[in-house]
């Protein structure tokens, strides 16, 4: 069995999602299915990471009225938790899905407490050493204290980030994966004072090989919807940048669908896959979730026929 993940998903929330034949900004719609169900992208790469056949450990906030749902769903799923109780609720996202299109509205984060922060703080410590494989995922609530993370110790671990926000400290520290999206990626060039000439045909060699030499990261990928995945590392000195077309499908719902590519990673990294076949796995993982409406339905047989429509499909640039 792969060894158990410890997934850092410090921002819950509780998923409200709207079906509706055509959106149109400032009318009247006829709701035609509402789904409620835990989220977040802690969540829900836990979740695809299980039924992959990984084993998740789940670190969240969780507050009042919507975070008893949210630990009673996951618990009955199997996932193992380590929640942090607070007093503010978690927060709701309502998504609008309509034509295989989605529009997300997310609600403010609860805001954690100093005494909250000593309680997340001495319960990742029950953990943390014992712990090999941690994920951080996603954006952290107002006020945590992100010091309380950025002062542990890496050593003898493997750290995968799917972040952008107050991430440096770990960055620097050496992590096995980055998995951001395009957005992201321009972000943190213009952290690292990158230029962005995007319509360069040298750019994402040029760009990549930049980050990958300042900073300790062991594979950094980047994505951007239904547009090419990119995938790079430096072994050696020398650059190695892969290129994967998702598969075209009818999309059914795409929300976290960075989350289950994510999860893809995770499981294949935990079985010793290799830096294409890592790519491939998360890829059609991620493909596979979009064709249906929560993340955890997704069909493993559907996972393995795409892996193999895609293996093909894999362009090597060094």
């Amino acid at each position: 069995m792969p060894q158990e993940t410890l997934i850092l998903g410090l921002n819950p929330a509780w998923q409200r999602l709207f079906f509706v034949d055509k959106f149109t900004l400032g009318e009247v719609h006829r709701v035609s299915k509402v789904e409620e169900y835990a989220s977040g992208k802690g969540i829900n790469c836990g979740r695809v990471l299980q039924l992959l056949g990984g084993s998740p450990l789940m670190m969240h906030f969780l507050g009042s009225e919507y975070g008893p749902r949210i630990f009673d769903e996951i618990s009955a799923c199997g996932i193992n938790q380590a929640p942090v109780w607070i007093k503010e609720p978690t927060r709701i996202c309502t998504t609008i899905v309509s034509e295989g299109s989605s529009t997300e509205l997310i609600e403010p984060s609860p805001i954690i407490t100093p005494s909250e922060n000593d309680d997340f703080i001495q319960s990742l410590n029950e953990y943390w050493n014992s712990t090999q494989s941690v994920a951080l995922c996603g954006t952290f609530p107002q006020g945590f204290d992100v010091t309380l993370i950025n002062n542990l110790d890496f050593a003898g671990k493997k750290i995968y980030i799917d972040a952008i926000e107050n991430v440096d400290a770990w960055l620097a520290k050496g992590v096995e994966l980055l998995k951001i999206n395009l957005q992201e990626y321009c972000k943190l060039l213009s952290r690292l004072g990158i230029p962005q000439v995007m319509s360069s045909p040298q750019f994402w060699k040029m760009t990549a090989t930049a980050v990958l030499e300042r900073l300790p990261i062991k594979n950094l990928v980047v994505t951007d919807e239904e547009s090419p995945v990119h995938a790079f590392r430096l072994v050696e000195k020398k650059f190695q940048e892969l290129i994967l077309q998702p598969t075209a499908i009818e999309v059914q719902n795409n929300v976290g669908a960075g989350d289950s590519f994510f999860a893809g990673w995770l499981y294949a990294d935990s079985m010793g896959l290799d830096f294409e076949e890592c790519l491939v796995k998360s890829t059609a993982v991620a493909v596979a979730r979009c064709e249906v409406e929560k993340p955890w339905m997704l069909s493993l047989e559907r996972i393995a026929e795409l892996e193999g429509e895609l293996k093909s499909e894999v362009e090597r640039l060094e």
